[in-house]
């Protein structure tokens, strides 16, 4: 055993009255639990969160912070931010450090599904309201927890609602579609799901693969690919581990009317930039600069302080989502109380980034996303057309 899974054991023998300790105080801080995949195999897809995270709360508290009906006052919020290095165990290990010795008043922002089953269980084990970000697996809202929301942008059901709607509108419309698909729940849920809708609307799937999280050498399934004909070639993957295959796609010259990858972002534009990089490729988004919201103002101070570009990856904001939630949560419950904060989430309405979220009572939420595509460099919003902040280029000239 480490000395550092020890000192973690040590710390939750304390009696776990220390939990409670802070309940209902209106002098001291809203203390908010986080962790961040901050290094491993998923930092690609976190950075600069931990300063998005400090912002959030600055911009809070430049006020005064979150209203509290029972204290007649404003109290500011503080986070707690670990490292869990997108590792399960890791992850549960500081949930149950932040419960038990941090002595944090709720959880919110920690991502990704495979970590945050396990968490969960630490946030109902210890009765602490805990808000996901990126967590799409609806079996994880199955299982009659009391104490778990969570903010995707979406739901693995809503996936690819926009995009499917955006297919319908094309010229020429495509025919047929390529899955390849990483060996990951949501992945895998994505598939099992929007597979069978892209084909009951006509586009017809020619081929499909499940690859291992460690691949490296993706031709077989470029090969593959390239004998198939794809009209679209649908990603769905993290950004990190599909590198290589946006590479051997651009050294074989393979051509489709459109690449799909809901998970595109900065850092895998620029690891392919020398092949050809990911230009006229469709993603997925929450919100990005240009887009109307509730936020505006708040969302692009944010992220301008903390260096980070908004718009170059769909998992921003479902974090930052959380966060919003959960403060408007504690300011509807009016008083620091689990109880009165779990209340005012169950079925509970909220402003989102780009509209209200609402939350079933499974904690699911029902959030949606625009489809954004890759223009000179830029991901731009191409759908719904309404909300659009350009118009889609169709086929994809770069992939022509």
């Amino acid at each position: 055993m480490s000395a550092r899974t020890l000192k973690i054991a040590a710390a939750l023998a304390l009696a776990s009255t220390t939990a409670l300790a802070k309940q209902n105080s209106c002098d001291e801080p809203i203390v908010i639990g986080t962790t961040i995949s901050m290094t491993g195999p998923l930092a690609s897809l976190t950075p600069g969160w931990d300063k998005v995270t400090e912002n959030f709360a600055a911009e809070i508290n430049k006020d005064g912070g979150v209203m509290l009906k029972s204290c007649n006052k404003r109290v500011p919020i503080k986070f707690v931010i670990y490292d869990d290095q997108g590792n399960p165990a890791t992850a549960t290990s500081l949930h149950e450090k932040m419960a038990v010795v941090d002595n944090v008043d709720v959880f919110a922002g920690v991502d990704w599904s495979f970590v945050v089953g396990p968490v969960s269980n630490v946030a109902e084990k210890y009765k602490i309201p805990l808000i996901g970000g990126n967590v799409a697996t609806p079996a994880l809202f199955e299982r009659g927890l009391k104490y778990f929301w969570a903010t995707p942008y979406p739901m693995t059901f809503n996936w690819d609602a926009n995009y499917a709607d955006m297919l319908k509108a094309m010229n020429p419309k495509p025919q047929t579609i390529y899955w390849v698909t990483q060996d990951n729940p949501v992945y895998k849920s994505v598939f099992d799901i929007w597979s069978k809708k892209h084909e009951e609307a006509g586009i017809k799937m020619v081929g499909s693969d499940i690859f291992p999280n460690d691949i490296k050498d993706f031709s077989s399934i470029a090969l593959k690919i390239r004998a198939a004909r794809p009209d679209i070639i649908y990603i769905n993957s993290f950004d990190n581990v599909a590198v290589p295959l946006i590479q051997q796609l651009r050294q074989m010259k393979i051509k489709a009317m459109n690449i799909h990858f809901p998970i595109a972002s900065a850092a895998l534009a620029q690891q392919t930039a020398a092949y050809g990089g990911i230009e006229g490729m469709t993603s997925v988004a929450s919100w990005i600069p240009g887009v109307k919201g509730p936020f505006n103002d708040m969302i692009e101070t944010v992220y301008r302080k903390s260096g980070v570009d908004l718009a170059a990856t769909a998992t921003n904001m479902p974090r930052y989502t959380a966060y919003l939630m959960m403060v408007q949560a504690i300011e509807k419950a009016g008083v620091v109380d689990r109880e009165k904060i779990r209340e005012a989430l169950f079925k509970g309405a909220f402003k989102g980034p780009n509209g209200v979220v609402t939350f079933d009572e499974t904690g699911a939420p029902d959030t949606k996303t625009f489809v954004t595509q890759i223009q000179d460099g830029k991901f731009t919003v191409v759908w719904p057309a309404s909300q659009a902040t350009s118009q889609t280029r169709w086929p994809a000239p770069t992939w022509q």
